[in-house]
């Protein structure tokens, strides 16, 4: 795409795009452990809404927006996951077993949190990682936008 063309339907669509599908990921990772989703799927969803931001305004702007370097949220990604593999060891269970805790709330109620969703948490952000490092480096190689 030239520089001095821009289509602003397309950058607005984009922006949307990106917001919706980072909503949905985030929901996907939530409900991941007991019904259809997760980190892995979530990290995927996530990710094509950054690529497909790159893809219309580059790579420096995404590497703006997404706070962190993609090789960063790699690093966050594995010590999320190293995390919720040794918290079992102190409650003297073995390693990556689910620990659970409640949480009361007035008004949500009950809130069970685990080392389940620490574990995906941590899988979604290495797979979002992962696969913006890759479209990042080949973006750039072709020196896109």
């Amino acid at each position: 795409m030239d520089n001095n063309i821009r289509n602003i339907i397309l950058e607005k669509v984009v922006q949307l795009f990106l917001k919706i599908m980072l909503i949905y990921s985030v929901y996907l990772l939530l409900r991941g452990h007991n019904n259809p989703g997760g980190g892995f799927i979530a990290g995927i969803i996530a990710s094509t809404g950054f690529i497909f931001y790159a893809m219309i305004y580059g790579t420096e702007k995404i590497k703006k927006l997404m706070f962190f370097s993609s090789r960063q949220w790699i690093g966050f990604g594995l010590m999320f996951v190293f995390i919720s593999a040794i918290i079992p060891l102190f409650f003297t269970k073995e390693i990556l077993t689910g620990v659970w805790i409640n949480v009361e709330h007035s008004i949500t109620g009950a809130i069970h949190l685990g080392t389940p969703l620490l574990f995906d948490t941590g899988v979604y952000f290495s797979v979002t990682g992962v696969i913006l490092t890759i479209a990042i480096s080949i973006m750039e190689v072709l020196k896109w936008n």
